[in-house]
This record gives C-alpha cells, sequence and structure tokens, in this order.
C-alpha cells in the first residue's frame, strides 16, 4: 500500500473544537466532496454539518451545509447515484440520544454547492446511517443502516433509483451489530460487515443471498474491533478494502486491510497509531482514477484524509 497524499481538511474549526464522522463522495467532475459533524461536543445543540470539496490536491475552506436550530445533526452519510445525483442521508438528534433521532436526506445537482430541503426518509426513532449504498448489478440499491434502539443491521432496499424504499429483515449478533458496510461479490451475493456491540469484540460478517432481502445470523471475521466505526468497500479489480481499529480496546490505532479472496484472508498495514490520541470513523471510497481516498476522525480535533494506491 502507497501513500500518495496525506493532509488534515482543516485545522481546526472556530466555535466548533469537535469534529466526527466524515463521510465522502465523488462528484461527477471528479471532485470529492466530504461532510461532517462538528460542534462544541458530539450531540451538543450546536452540532452542525460542515462540508469541504478536494479538487487539484487541496481542500477548500469548510463551509456550514446544515445546522438544524437549536438540535443537534449527527451521522451524515454521502452517496453519488447513478444519475449522478448526490445524496446526504443524516439524522437529526429530537431527544436526549442517539435512539431519539429521525432520519433525513437531502440532494444535490450541482455537485454540493446547493441543496434541496430536508425530507423524512422514516418514520422510524433510531434509525441511523453510517456506510454508503451499493447499486448492485441488477439495478438494485441496497442502503445500509442500522437501529440504534435494538442495536441491529438493516437494509433499506429500493428498485426504483431511490423514489422508495422498503426494508429487508435485520443483522443480528449476540453482542449487537451496527453501521453495516456492504459488498457485492463476484456471485452476486452480498457480503456486509458490522461493527460490534459492547465493550470490545470482533467485527461480524453477514451475508444475503437474495440481494439483501434477508441476511445470515452473524459470525465472528476473527477481526477485532474495540465497537468502533468500520468502512469496507471493493474496488474495480475485485479487491475488497476494509478499514477499522484493529483491536479490542481503544481507538489509538487505525489500520487498512486488503483481501484479493473476497475476505477470507486480510493483509492489513496501520495508517495511524498514537497511545491516548483517537483515530477513528474511517470511510473508504475508490475514485474513478483508481486511488482510494480515506477520511477518518483525527484527534476528534479535526479530520484527516489519505489518499492511497491499495
Amino acid at each position: 500500500m502507497d501513500t500518495i497524499a496525506e493532509s488534515l481538511i482543516f485545522e481546526r474549526l472556530p466555535g466548533r473544537p469537535s469534529s466526527h464522522c466524515a463521510t465522502l463522495t465523488e462528484a461527477l467532475d471528479g471532485s470529492v466532496l466530504a461532510v461532517w459533524y462538528a460542534g462544541s461536543r458530539e450531540g451538543a445543540p450546536d452540532v452542525a454539518l460542515v462540508a469541504a470539496q478536494y479538487e487539484q490536491g487541496r481542500w477548500s475552506p469548510p463551509r456550514v451545509v446544515l445546522d438544524t436550530p437549536g438540535l443537534p445533526d449527527g451521522n451524515p452519510m454521502l452517496w453519488t447515484g447513478p444519475d449522478g445525483t448526490i445524496w446526504l442521508f443524516h439524522v437529526v438528534i429530537h431527544g436526549r440520544g442517539w435512539d431519539s433521532v429521525l432520519p433525513y436526506y437531502r440532494k444535490s445537482q450541482d455537485g454540493g454547492l446547493t441543496w434541496t430541503d430536508c425530507g423524512l426518509f422514516e418514520r422510524r426513532e433510531g434509525l441511523m446511517f453510517r456506510c454508503r449504498p451499493v447499486t448492485l448489478r441488477s439495478g438494485r440499491i441496497v442502503l445500509p443502516v442500522y437501529d440504534e434502539k435494538t442495536w441491529s443491521g438493516v437494509c433499506y432496499l429500493s428498485d426504483d433509483q431511490g423514489q422508495s424504499w422498503r426494508p429487508s429483515a435485520p443483522m443480528v449478533a449476540p453482542t449487537g451489530c451496527i453501521q453495516p458496510a456492504v459488498v457485492e461479490l463476484d456471485d452476486g451475493s452480498l457480503l456486509a460487515y458490522l461493527r460490534t456491540g459492547g465493550d470490545g469484540g470482533c467485527v461480524w460478517r453477514s451475508v444475503s443471498a437474495d440481494g439483501g432481502e434477508t441476511w445470515s445470523a452473524c459470525e465472528d471475521t476473527g477481526l477485532p474491533n474495540p465497537n468502533a466505526g468500520i468502512d469496507l468497500i471493493r474496488c474495480a479489480s475485485g479487491r475488497l478494502v476494509l478499514a477499522f481499529n484493529p483491536q479490542q480496546r481503544g481507538r489509538d490505532r487505525l489500520a487498512v486491510g486488503r483481501s484479493d479472496d473476497e475476505g477470507a484472508t486480510w493483509q492489513q498495514e496501520v495508517v495511524e497509531e498514537a497511545t491516548g490520541a483517537e483515530f477513528s470513523y474511517p470511510a473508504l471510497l475508490q475514485s474513478r482514477d483508481g486511488l482510494v481516498h480515506l477520511l477518518y476522525t483525527y484527534r476528534r480535533e479535526s479530520i484527516k484524509h489519505l489518499v492511497l494506491r491499495v
């Protein structure tokens, strides 16, 4: 694995000392759009969604793209649809914690410069976003989400280009499992990796043989997880790339793994390590030039960006 570029999107955000949970997507013009939430602390009423654009090797100054008056915004997720529309899925905390969120979405037709008004995705408290959808070879869109109330994974399926969505059967694990990341394998089956629940554990694995309608009982992948976010993508070559914290406690090491046998075995390399610091919530994207972009929370103060050849 080679690192082509490495930078912080910003050093500090005035008035918003805490930043977390970045997401990214590629626009039709080849630029990369990133969004994350930032405020005084996670869950505070001043938390807003902030965006920046990556073009010609540089990040634009961050700008607020959503700030719900008096309520905390959270967990944005960007996705570029087959027609070039950029979707911004996100949640708003309406009560005291994440289990009181409602899920929303907005759309952009100009690469993220302007957005539609927020629409309610589903009137289901506790439904949250994390990893991007995958468009199957059949044309179906599979949107991985999770339920903060039950600590289970689920997918919302669309067979009409996102005009309507319906939930799949849940993904369940003995200690709870959330934030599924989904890829389509060579045989057309779907593979999901999920964050563990509880005080340290494993990355869970679930598969679907029917386009995401139903999911197998979760199994231990053998990869550790400290109850922290992961991301999994399938590259154009078929190689799988996984970003995760490779330990059962703490978020002070971040690694990128690669698999050439659809997840049967993994080679991994630590990309960030510092005792007592936090490097977490990775988000992966392969751009059209074949390079892999990685964003992650950097010490809860900024968002770091790596461009990798994997």
